[in-house]
């Protein structure tokens, strides 16, 4: 499986309930970026499972519209933040005959995770805002992933 692991963009600072702080403009303007690069260079999944909370969402219909797909996302409450590896799991089992899927959630989640997916450390990995990173699963297993690329949106 093709993983993407995409970290929601830029978002207001404050809101009076974190799970409704929406995108700023330029949150959108990074989200469509990367869903253009995406469409470019052929990396688009079969589906987009996204954060319920506003700004993930958000980025991931964005990024769906970007890609001409927009029916391609689907929340999945997995993806709140406090996830770990072991849920992550455990919740993709039911996406195991797709070839490719992308994720969009939250911090410091994301680096977790992509330590586990290649048999590393939380700290070995990073995600800034609208960082975008692909990993190649050969099994829903820690340590079964390959990382293809990790790259912030500031460099689309």
């Amino acid at each position: 499986m093709q993983l993407f692991l995409l970290r929601h963009a830029e978002a207001q600072p404050d809101a009076a309930n974190d799970e409704k702080r929406t995108l700023t403009a330029k949150g959108s303007k990074q989200a469509r970026s990367i869903g253009k690069f995406c469409l470019e260079h052929g990396f688009v999944p079969e589906t987009i499972l996204s954060s319920p909370l506003v700004r993930a969402e958000e980025t991931a219909r964005l990024v769906a519209r970007e890609l001409n797909l927009p029916k391609l996302v689907q929340i999945e409450e997995f993806l709140r933040p406090g996830m770990t590896a072991e849920r992550l799991f455990s919740c993709l089992e039911k996406y195991s005959g797709k070839a490719s899927v992308m994720l969009v959630g939250h911090e410091p989640d994301f680096s977790s995770l992509a330590g586990a997916l290649i048999g590393g450390r939380a700290e070995s990995v990073h995600f800034r805002k609208a960082t975008l990173m692909s990993v190649n699963l050969q099994e829903l297993k820690s340590g079964a992933g390959t990382i293809e690329f990790l790259i912030p949106v500031k460099c689309l």
